[in-house]
This record gives structure tokens, C-alpha cells and sequence, in this order.
């Protein structure tokens, strides 16, 4: 079972034990300062979680709007409903396993229940391990930009996806 609960300073020494993990310090920046924009939650940008599988802390999880960023071209013409989605296993055990895309299906399960009517991610076009995770969740992509592989999850597609 998947639960998502919303980052409190609870979470504040996971986290932190997560971000200097080496798979997460090849895709991230420095971990205090990715510690301090997880929890700047007060600007309105993103609404981290933890995610939870069978009641175990696995991974992070947060979810944004593309279209307050209309000074990034490929984000400009987004609406509201559509939203950009970030994760990261936590602990390295959990790493290979699956876990991430069970994680991103449940996830856009959420987002779609909640009104999104799209879902993007923007993994670097050379991690891999993400790229082939977020296409098993059912995510396709449509660009390339600044190194970035873009892509796309619909709300239709997860209900076409469902019903397999």
C-alpha cells in the first residue's frame, strides 16, 4: 500500500539523510540547499511529500505548476490543471526494485483525482534509471530541452491504463 504525507520538520533528518546519498548527489544540488527549498513551502511553488510503502518511509515526492514559470519556454503555454512532478528514492536499498514506478502511478492517481489533467517530468535525458521507471508508469516523451528529456502523462492515458 502507497501513502503520500505531506513534508513536515518531522521528516527534516530523512530528508537529510537522503539527500547526501550518492544517487540522489548526482542529480541534486548541494543538500542544504535542496533541504531549504523542500521546505520553503510558504512561496506556493511545490507541495513535497514523503512517500510511504507499507507504512515505510521510501521515497520523495512533490508535485508543482509549470505555469508559474512562464519565463521557461517549454512551460509558458501550460494551464494550471497540469502539473510537474519530481521524485527520488530514498534510501539506495530501495533502489531497483520498482518501487519508483509504483510510486509514480500512485502519485498521478492522485493528481488526477485531485483535477490535474496533465502530469510532466523532466528527468535528465541521461539518467536512465528514471527515464525507464516513468515510462513503465506510462509517461511518454515529447521534447528535449536544455538536457532535459520532457515527458507527459494524461489523465485519459492512466484510465486507458487502468482498465488493463
Amino acid at each position: 500500500m502507497i501513502t503520500f504525507l505531506a513534508v513536515t520538520e518531522n521528516h527534516r533528518a530523512l530528508l537529510q539523510s537522503w539527500l547526501v546519498q550518492p544517487h540522489w548527489r548526482e542529480w541534486w544540488g548541494e543538500p542544504e540547499e535542496e533541504l531549504a527549498m523542500i521546505y520553503a513551502v510558504d512561496q506556493g511553488e511545490h507541495f513535497p511529500f514523503v512517500a510511504y510503502v507499507n507504512d515505510e518511509p521510501v521515497a520523495y515526492v512533490q508535485c508543482w505548476w509549470p505555469a508559474q514559470h512562464p519565463d521557461v519556454p517549454w512551460m509558458k503555454e501550460m494551464a494550471m490543471t497540469e502539473r510537474g512532478i519530481d521524485i527520488s528514492i530514498g534510501d539506495a536499498a530501495h533502489l531497483g526494485k520498482g518501487l519508483g514506478t509504483l510510486i509514480v502511478k500512485a502519485f498521478a492517481q492522485k493528481l488526477f483525482a485531485e483535477g490535474a489533467t496533465r502530469l510532466v517530468i523532466d528527468p535528465d535525458k541521461n539518467n536512465a534509471r528514471a527515464i525507464a521507471a516513468y515510462v513503465k508508469a506510462g509517461f511518454t516523451p515529447f521534447a528535449e530541452v536544455d538536457g532535459d528529456l520532457l515527458m507527459e502523462l494524461l489523465a485519459e492515458d492512466m484510465i486507458w491504463m487502468e482498465k488493463l
